[in-house]
């Protein structure tokens, strides 16, 4: 079939920009030379934000926040940042400016401004907190007319041009831009570049498209398929989101900080003629997990898609699953069978809610009703800083026929408190609201008008009475530990957030996890009790793990029924909550271990996730000296984890004869890769030289497990960027495996800069 598209581009002339890691092939292009060029401007300041603020200044009316400059994305304000260092980010007001320095007009006929911008996390407050002001000399602000159309919920990069009003022209100016953050929310605001032009902004013009036969018009219904959206990229990305199906070709990276992913896809699952989807998120936006999308999964991605730098063809971040493996974020094909007249006595179930809430128009609310079902996935929990918590319910607490709760409120209508208890899958509900059609295509339930009205049949009032506590045991000590009860007595004899005067040891079994050991943070929160039941659990708070050392990848991880002594202050959290003290606490014992020899305790080995591979010990071509048909023995993976056509032999050595050139580009990353290692748990250190053939190099050193002959997440260690041309540069990178792994060993050449360099005299030892 034939499709049309047309781009307006607007009076700013708009352009969307991204980044992105690893392509590993360059794309077919169907069309080339189709995107529009601007008009060349006469600057009477140009001012890129990327290594710095330049003359323009920071100026906080209220508050403590500044702006700051990024190298990646400019001049940056956020007041949801972690202030005080201790791994969690909070909020804190302020309003601030970003003022340039003076502009001289005095020449200029007319001019106007060219603001290259993004902005995410907005409220409905998106207008009042982002502003571009103009002043003469020291004298009021006046704001200028700048569109926040296409800005607010990602961080997709528009340029807009605003022309400046003649009553400016002839005087000398400063323009400003006002962020403003408040208690309890702010956006995150990115601003490229900022440039004033000579002369009138450039009129709207609308540029026909080619026409372009392909497969699918774009919509959920009707989705692209991957050729079609790339042929549509390449005559000129649209402005506003579409929807592609394809097959999952390759898995980069997800994130287990930020929640998205960045992987490919193709028609046939195959690297050939694939599409970068630049970190996206899951099914209706949710954050992704370790092993959430995998090579060969089928999806339909809705997104912005973009052709950055005019050399990578991608769906920019911020895109989000509309349908993994035939199931939608609204749950299965299967809806269900609608119950329930949604009143108290007859409630809803999740099939009839959705049907009445699809059946609305667009952003209408109905009247009040009452649905009843389990809980078949959480979102987002219960918090102490908002109060709310999103999940999806369901019949059977399955994803048949599941209904979205958003931002529902607890029990009683209030927001829900430390101490109060969390919700979990499984858990039955009934929640009390109103319900939409969220822009037509998401039906939910209404922020500010949801509430559980009754938790595993319990109503308001808080949290469901425990099992009987039992009996207190224990003096504290080392010989004789506390149990939960007399740990749980003790804090709560204390004086609302006041600590014990000394630490003391406490013993049990993990009832719960509620915040595993992670990386970033190495402490852990969980339950334990005699029994491992929540009869009398005692929370232990964000405890550091064996040694009173910081968790890292490859320790144990703790799990429910795992045996513990946990060593540390105690103290009663706003007088409601007994818990220990974040920062005095950590795992004395986990299992009878004292320390994690990797043979007790946590989660167990996996098996081996790949098929037979090279041992370390038959791992011997580091010097690259052996070549076969132009490519070095144990250097050319079976996956895609190596760049085709970019490894070449060099008589520049480190060390004896030759050393591998790997080819750089600035289309796309590029890595040199090794053949299949099956390693053993444990840590590793690469070592290896490298020397760029110009000045600026970059390098960065990782793997990527391999399963079935399929690559999965690629985990890279840090950038080594603004290596010397010329001379050898040694580059060490360690981590860590938590089982045994059949891994490619990846050298990435990374697109920025894209310089060509040689390797040479690599190693690889388990310490």
């Amino acid at each position: 079939m034939k499709k049309y598209w047309k781009l307006l581009l607007m009076a700013a002339g708009i352009g969307i920009f991204t980044a992105c890691e690893d392509v590993p092939e360059p794309y077919n292009i169907p069309t080339e030379g189709n995107t529009p060029s601007l008009p060349t401007a006469d600057y009477i300041i140009n001012q890129t934000f990327t290594s710095s603020l330049g003359d323009f200044k920071s100026q906080a009316t209220s508050g403590s926040l500044a702006w700051t400059s990024d190298t990646r994305y400019g001049a940056i304000i956020s007041g949801y940042q972690d202030f005080d260092g201790d791994g969690n980010k909070e909020n804190k007001p302020g309003e601030t400016y970003l003022i340039s320095p003076e502009i001289d007009l005095t020449e200029a006929d007319s001019a106007y401004v060219i603001i290259e911008q993004a902005i995410n996390y907005a409220k409905s407050t998106l207008a009042e907190d982002h502003h571009l002001l103009i002043r003469v000399g020291e004298g009021d602000w006046t704001e200028l007319p700048m569109s926040l159309d296409g800005l607010g919920t990602s961080f997709t990069y528009l340029t807009q041009n605003i022309q400046i009003p003649d009553e400016f022209m002839g005087k000398k100016i400063q323009l400003a831009l006002k962020h403003t953050a408040h208690n309890d929310y702010s956006s995150t605001w990115e601003v490229k570049s900022l440039k004033v032009a000579k002369g009138t902004a450039p009129e709207a013009s609308v540029i026909e498209t080619p026409v372009i036969e392909g497969v699918g018009s774009g919509t959920k219904d009707d989705p692209y398929d991957v050729p079609t959206t790339i042929k549509l990229i390449a005559a000129g990305p649209p402005s506003t989101k579409i929807y592609t199906k394809g097959i999952v070709s390759q898995v980069d990276e997800i994130s287990d900080q930020y929640g998205n992913a960045t992987y490919f896809i193709s028609n046939d699952g195959t690297t050939k003629d694939q599409l970068e989807v630049y970190r996206g998120f899951g099914l209706g936006g949710e954050k992704f997990k370790a092993g959430g999308i995998k090579v060969g999964d089928e999806v339909i991605v809705y997104g912005q898609v973009v052709y950055y730098n005019n050399k990578t063809m991608e769906f920019t971040q911020g895109s989000e699953l509309y349908s993994l493996n035939g199931v939608t974020a609204g749950g299965s094909d299967n809806p269900g069978e609608a119950k329930g007249s949604g009143t108290l006595e007859d409630p809803y179930n999740g099939a009839a809610a959705n049907a009445i809430a699809s059946a609305l128009a667009a952003d209408a609310q109905s009247d009040v009703v009452y649905i009843k079902g389990k809980i078949s996935s959480i979102k987002e929990e219960f918090s102490a800083q908002y109060g709310n918590a999103t999940f999806y319910l369901s019949d059977d607490g399955t994803s048949t026929g599941q209904f979205y709760i958003f931002r529902s409120l607890y029990l009683g209508n209030k927001k829900w408190t430390n101490g109060d208890t969390q919700i979990k899958v499984g858990d039955e509900v009934v929640v009390c609201a109103k319900l939409t059609n969220y822009k037509g295509n998401t039906p939910e339930t209404v922020q500010g008008e949801t509430y559980l009205y009754s938790l595993n049949g319990k109503t308001e009032g808080g949290e469901t009475p425990e099992p009987t506590p039992g009996e207190a045991k224990g003096s504290g000590t080392l010989e004789d530990p506390f149990n939960s009860v007399a740990a749980n007595n003790i804090a709560s004899a204390l004086a609302a957030d006041a600590k014990s005067e000394q630490s003391y040891y406490i013993k049990g079994k993990v009832v719960s996890v509620k915040e595993s050991f992670s990386e970033q943070y190495g402490n852990a929160t969980f339950y334990i009790s005699d029994d491992g039941t929540s009869a009398g659990q005692f929370y232990v708070f964000r405890a550091l793990y064996l040694g009173n050392q910081k968790w890292v990848s490859g320790n144990h991880q703790i799990k429910a029924g795992d045996e513990v002594v946990v060593y540390a202050q105690l103290t009663n959290y706003k007088g409601n909550t007994p818990e220990t003290v974040q920062g005095a606490a950590y795992i004395y014992s986990l299992n009878g271990k004292t320390e994690d020899d990797g043979t007790g305790g946590g989660e167990e080995p996996g098996p081996t996730p790949g098929a037979d591979g090279t041992t370390l010990a038959q791992f011997t071509n580091g010097g690259f000296e052996a070549w076969t048909n132009g490519v070095p023995d144990q250097w050319q993976s079976t996956t895609t984890a190596s760049t085709k056509n970019t490894i070449f032999q060099s008589t520049d050595a480190h060390s004896g004869s030759y050393s591998v050139q790997v080819a750089g580009t600035t289309s796309g990353n590029n890595r040199l890769g090794s053949t299949e290692l099956a390693l053993e748990a444990g840590e590793y250190t690469m070592k290896f030289f490298v020397k760029p053939e110009a000045d600026g190099g970059s390098v960065r050193p990782g793997y990527v497990p391999v399963t079935d002959g399929k690559v999965g997440s690629y985990v890279y260690g840090d950038y080594t960027n603004d290596i010397p041309a010329g001379q050898w540069t040694e580059i060490t990178h360690t981590f860590s495996l938590s089982s045994a792994t059949t891994v490619n060993l990846v050298i990435m050449n990374p697109k920025k800069p894209g310089k060509n360099f040689l390797i040479d005299d690599f190693t690889i030892t388990k310490n």
